[in-house]
């Protein structure tokens, strides 16, 4: 074996090439935003490669553009968000849907500066029923078929 290559795969040159490796392999693919709609609030996109079947619901990832900024509450300042990354659950034999997890964003298509991240538990979401026409009906449509 030549010198050069057994230095550079020395013990802890091997764990961080490898550490760095399975790393990469956790981070999630780029996600690909399919449209579900708009309404009077702004565009729904639903990432189609996110969803994921959990206990009883599946899962999803949906990003939301907004037509208008929105001001982010609580944090003491004028700052605004553009987009929203939102985790919804989904059970698919109730047709329901609900929100846990979300990410804001300061520029659209959830790029930016992400300002805030609030945590929501699953066990603290509400599953709903969806208004008919709604994006949220196409939504559950994406996810769980027709």
């Amino acid at each position: 074996m030549d010198p050069r290559f057994s230095s550079f795969l020395s013990a802890p040159r091997l764990s961080l090439l490898l550490a760095t490796a399975l790393a990469a392999a956790c981070l999630p693919a780029h996600a690909e935003w399919m449209p579900l709609g708009e309404n009077n609030i702004g565009s729904f996109f639903i990432d189609k490669g996110s969803i994921v079947n959990t206990r009883s619901v599946r899962q999803a990832q949906i990003l939301l553009n907004w037509n208008r900024p929105q001001l982010l509450m609580g944090q003491g300042s004028k700052t605004y968000y553009l987009s929203e990354i939102s985790t919804a659950y989904f059970d698919c034999s109730a047709r329901q849907l609900g929100f846990g997890s979300r990410k804001m964003y300061a520029q659209a298509d959830g790029k930016g500066q992400l300002l805030l991240a609030p945590q929501l538990a699953y066990s603290d979401v509400k599953l709903q029923d969806p208004i008919p026409g709604s994006t949220g009906e196409r939504a559950i449509e994406a996810v769980c078929g027709k």
